[in-house]
């Protein structure tokens, strides 16, 4: 019965509603968004502004109360500002059911006047809040807490009343007895993950008790623990055979008295021999190749119901260990591999023994084939024997290394050697092997944990396998009268192993040894591939959420920046914001691309931080492209009808996904930034054109409007009506380069104005100094490195003739400006050719990185320094000429 829709039942003490708040347009823009984190039917109703602190910081929360089937809880949020905008400004933190274990505590006043207070649920520690001005004060957050409490103790009231009247003292869900109070608060586990390692806000990450796992090694550890969900056992026969032959040869007979004594066809053979040459030379040599009569004779002696294949031999000296699958399950197999160990004092192979590992579908097996010390006394020895087996035998598989204790099912066999305790004064009954067993070394090591720890061995009902005179069913009866044991043996180690037989065969005489098996069934894992498609793609999904909500992560208000229109030496600034919405502290950084995270024509600042959880940081972005910039930046730009891309910042998060931030704009052209050529194809204003005229003028290389650059003729003409008499008005240290009239000049400029000159001399100076190094290319290119080897002004002036007509007349026209002003002593010589020798060749010192080659100081101290007549007249008879040629 659902109690909650009994008819009659209580009216709910009615919660306050929003419009009860002082200032009710934030709450309701809040409401409206932590709505959009919740389901229909769960509705939040009230909200308060508060922090927390954490280390030496804030982080802002936001407290909600959400109610759903008749109970309420806190929710506490994350927010990346306040109040928010968006619903990926909220994480949920934290959940406060409003139950019987619910405490609100008021505390103190701090030095700020903000009030301090605790939630608490459960047995978890109070989580301390500061209430700050906003949308809602705390006594009214409180009033809200109190009435749902008030509700809630109501209907605790009358559920324990209707329990009382019909007997109803608890509900079953699942087989787990849960009150009908507790039942009303299931809505809250959609936000409470329970398991642990998969919780969406992993606390144990947040305060760094515990790694984050990533990648494949999540998916495999969550895929492991759901195994039960789509593995399945299936039963395979194993049979295992093991014989010490006594270095006799193979037999011409077939063995099936030994290896076909199952009812049923096996569907793995392990067959191991012992002794299988021990020769001198076998010994010195320790021998490894497997014996393939041997083989071949166990594949004709297998279970004639069946068909078989050899998966694998493997064989140190004389003993062999040899694996026999069924044909059509041989696929199962999907990997195995072999090793081999040594062990007593010189470890040449007589002893030790040879192991194969096999995944047969999803479960391991590793069968091992042993010969350990002989004699009586040697029980020790045989015990390291095994350790040492145990020990040193690792495997390479390709999940990585793997011993044999590693392995889902063991099958150890072989001649183990241990012996039969001869009891003074005692005569032991050979036939009553239970007594003989009593005595039997290895039942009293194992009894004592001194080996084959964890191992099984069943029980034997068969008569000692050694040691026999070979050709007879007789004990030994040589002079040395061996006492009889049970060398040959058979353990395991599993879960769900079943051994349905164990045996020797006595009628096979050719060993001092009589040959032993013992048949299992096994219970194999095995993937149900329907389950498993589904459970790998729910793990994958979880693993992908647990990942995504335990990264640190950051959100950016906006991933495009416009700058609308910009032009150049213009600064543009534009402001966003980054802010931490995960429970995880951020580290951010701007990636660098070339040793730079942005174009040269932009700033960013900061370019790294950090954000507390519930923090935020505004980021600015500057835009200035300057004369050293502006050419690079108008070649980026290939359109001025609609925004370009001017940049992609790069945000990276430490741990954590990386956001793009793409810089748009639309660029104004301006004369500065463009070549001379180009300049000099334009029949009208440079702000009446658009990028892309702009760019079909400059592929025109031979004819031009006007002789040099009306910006350029503008500069020098008022310079020199204006100039040439203003000392200092070059100067290296280029004081006037942030005047605000730079950009007035630029419009006047740009438009051909007819207005007065909007700057000074000085202005105009720099102004020109710009004009001329903002081109791609230097005023004296392509011919910058033949004039630094020239030695006269005539091989100067000659190479200068060879420029585009545009730029050997600005520079001529260059130069008789500069020596009028040089020969009037109002500009200093060396200061002129230092800085016009760096602006029109753009050469660096190959000697000094960063250094203005000294060849540029000295070529421009040739033409300005010549004899004004010899200048004149070389100048004048080059430049008429050119003129016929151009003509």
């Amino acid at each position: 019965m659902d109690i909650r829709g009994n008819i009659g039942r209580p009216t709910m003490t009615n919660i306050p509603t929003v419009s009860e708040s002082v200032n009710t347009t934030p709450l309701l823009v809040g409401l409206s968004i932590i709505q959009q984190k919740f389901k229909q039917g769960e509705i939040p109703s009230m909200l308060l502004e508060a922090y927390q602190i954490i280390g030496n910081e804030h982080a802002n929360r936001l407290l909600a109360i959400v109610q759903s089937t008749g109970t309420h809880a806190i929710f506490s949020f994350n927010v990346a500002r306040l109040p928010p905008q968006t619903i990926s400004d909220l994480a949920i933190d934290k959940i406060f059911p409003l139950d019987d274990t619910f405490e609100l505590t008021a505390g103190r006043m701090d030095a700020q006047s903000n009030l301090q207070f605790s939630l608490k649920s459960f047995n978890d520690k109070p989580s301390e809040f500061y209430t700050s001005k906003g949308i809602n004060s705390f006594e009214n957050f409180q009033k809200h807490v109190n009435k749902a409490m008030d509700s809630y103790k109501t209907r605790l009231r009358w559920i324990n009343q209707q329990q009382q009247n019909r007997n109803l003292t608890q509900s079953v869900d699942n087989g787990i007895v849960i009150s009908p109070v507790e039942m009303s608060f299931k809505w809250l586990e959609a936000y409470q993950k329970q398991d642990a390692d998969m919780i969406a806000i992993d606390r144990g990450i947040a305060d760094g008790t515990k790694q984050l796992k990533k990648g494949e090694t999540k998916f495999q550890d969550e895929l492991r623990k759901r195994e039960k969900d789509y593995i399945v056992y299936k039963n395979y026969r194993i049979y295992c055979a093991t014989w010490n032959i006594n270095s006799t040869p193979c037999p011409l007979s077939d063995l099936s008295l030994w290896l076909a004594r199952s009812e049923d066809p096996p569907d793995i053979y392990v067959i191991a021999l012992q002794e299988l040459d021990v020769t001198p030379m076998a010994i010195g040599f320790s021998e490894s190749k497997p014996d393939p009569g041997w083989n071949r004779k166990f594949l004709e002696s297998l279970h004639k119901n069946a068909k078989y294949e050899q998966l694998t031999s493997v064989r140190l000296v004389g003993m062999m260990l040899t694996i026999f699958v069924r044909k059509e399950l041989r696929p199962s197999l999907v990997r195995y591999s072999t090793q081999s160990v040594g062990t007593g004092m010189i470890s040449f192979g007589n002893k030790g023994g040879v192991a194969v590992s096999v995944t047969f579908n999803d479960a391991t097996l590793c069968f091992v084939n042993s010969h350990l010390a002989a004699h009586m006394h040697e029980i020790v020895a045989r015990n390291q024997g095994f350790d040492t087996i145990n020990r040193k035998c690792i495997f390479n598989d390709i999940s990585g290394l793997r011993c044999i204790s590693q392995h889902d099912h063991i099958f150890w066999i072989g001649d183990l050697n241990y012996r039969i305790n001869e009891i003074p004064g005692i005569h032991l009954d050979r036939s009553n092997y239970e007594s003989l067993l009593k005595f039997d070394q290895l039942v009293m090591e194992m009894r004592k944990e001194n080996v084959f720890r964890g191992y099984t061995e069943g029980p034997i009902k068969f008569s000692p396998t050694y040691k026999y005179d070979p050709g007879t069913d007789n004990f030994d009866s040589s002079e040395k009268l061996r006492a009889p044991a049970y060398c040959d043996r058979v353990l395991w180690r599993g879960d769900g192993i079943t051994q349905l037989s164990y045996n020797s065969v006595m009628e096979i005489r050719q060993s001092d040894h009589k040959p032993v098996y013992a048949e299992f069934t096994t219970p194999i894992k095995t993937k149900d591939f329907d389950l498993y498609k589904r459970v790998y793609e729910e793990t994958l999904k979880s693993v992908d959420k647990y990942e995504n909500d335990n990264r640190p992560q950051i959100t950016v208000e906006r991933t495009e920046i416009d700058f609308d229109e910009v032009t150049f030496n213009e600064l543009v600034v534009r402001d966003f914001t980054v802010a931490n919405n995960c429970h995880l502290p951020v580290e951010f950084s701007f990636e660098q691309k070339e040793r730079r995270i942005c174009e040269k024509w932009l700033d960013v600042e900061p370019k790294s931080g950090r954000l507390l959880t519930g923090s935020s940081m505004s980021i600015r972005v500057k835009f200035q492209a300057n004369s050293e910039t502006i050419a690079d930046f108008v070649q980026k730009i290939n359109s001025s009808k609609k925004k370009s891309v001017f940049d992609i910042l790069v945000l990276q998060v430490k741990d954590g996904p990386h956001s793009f931030i793409s810089i748009l704009g639309l660029y104004r052209p301006s004369c500065f930034g463009l070549s001379v050529e180009t300049l000099c194809q334009t029949e009208r204003p440079v702000c009446e054109y658009v990028i892309e005229e702009l760019n079909e003028l400059a592929n025109i290389k031979d004819k031009f409007r006007v002789s040099m650059p009306r910006e350029f003729f503008l500069l020098i003409d008022y310079l020199y009506k204006s100039g040439t008499k203003t000392e200092g008005l070059f100067s290296l240290n280029r004081n006037y380069a942030n005047s605000e009239k730079i950009n007035q000049i630029r419009d006047w400029l740009d438009s051909w104005s007819n207005e007065d000159f909007p700057g000074s001399p000085h202005t105009a100076a720099e102004a020109l100094l710009m004009l001329l190094e903002s081109p791609k290319e230097p005023l004296l290119k392509p011919c910058a490195e033949q004039l630094l080897k020239t030695t006269t002004i005539e091989e100067a002036l000659n190479l200068i003739t060879r420029l585009s007509p545009p730029r050997r007349n600005m520079f001529f026209h260059l130069c008789l400006f500069l020596r009028e002003g040089i020969g009037n002593k109002f500009y200093n010589v060396d200061e002129i050719a230092t800085l016009y020798g760096d602006i029109l060749l753009r050469k660096k010192s190959e000697q000094v990185k960063g250094i203005q080659d000294g060849r540029c100081r000295l070529l421009m101290l040739r033409f300005l320094h010549s004899d004004l007549g010899i200048f004149t007249r070389i100048t004048n008879s080059i430049l008429s000429d050119h003129h016929h040629e151009d003509t």
